[in-house]
């Protein structure tokens, strides 16, 4: 066997152990074009944005569909209810579409917060404004979009850095369990296992 062909074989071999590895956290089928990325890896991914967004104190999977954030600013805990639907890969940027599953719910031990509370949802009726928003991110009735660089979203870029540009991803999440479909065909080679294995620190 030649030195190219044994390479060849060392680079396959390696694939089908990350493959093994990987089987409990990420399931795909080339056959429905979906990926699913299991409960597990879901809260591995759901930790480190714990770790890595200072406002953000809790986010983890609803029992039965979405995700349940809690969100820290000044003396106001604010908890998000929401599931994603539609991430489109552009060149440079990602696209994203989440839905609010339900009303955002606050809580504060400030009197002065509660009265705050109270008047924006009198005269706001609870809407946000989209200029006290992050940039990059807007509401719409219960749709949330947002714009990120897409070097910030590296678990996308692990997965699907091979798609083409303004690709469109379908999302559903339940029971922890995060579905994603491609609108293109794609099989196991398209993936970066061990750029998947290095981030979620497997």
């Amino acid at each position: 066997m030649s030195i190219f062909n044994k390479l060849k074989a060392t680079v396959q071999d390696s694939k089908q152990i990350l493959k093994g590895i990987l089987k409990d956290y990420i399931v795909f089928s080339s056959e429905t074009k979906q990926l699913t990325l299991k409960r597990q890896t879901v809260l591995l991914l759901c930790q480190q944005a714990v770790s890595r967004v200072e406002q953000l104190k809790n986010l983890e999977p609803h029992s039965s569909e979405g995700i349940i954030a809690t969100v820290e600013y000044k003396e106001i805990q604010v908890k998000l209810h929401f599931t994603p639907e539609k991430i489109i890969l552009h060149e440079d940027s990602i696209e994203g579409q989440l839905r609010l599953l339900t009303s955002p719910e606050f809580q504060t031990d400030s009197i002065i917060y509660r009265y705050l509370i109270a008047g924006w949802k009198t005269f706001l009726g609870g809407k946000i404004p989209n200029d006290k928003l992050p940039e990059g991110v807007r509401v719409e009735e219960d749709k949330v979009y947002y714009t990120f660089p897409r070097n910030q979203l590296q678990v996308i870029e692990a997965l699907f850095s091979s798609l083409e540009h303004d690709s469109a991803l379908i999302t559903t999440l339940r029971q922890g369990d995060l579905m994603i479909e491609s609108s293109v065909t794609l099989n196991w080679n398209d993936f970066n296992l061990q750029k998947l294995w290095s981030f979620l620190n497997l």
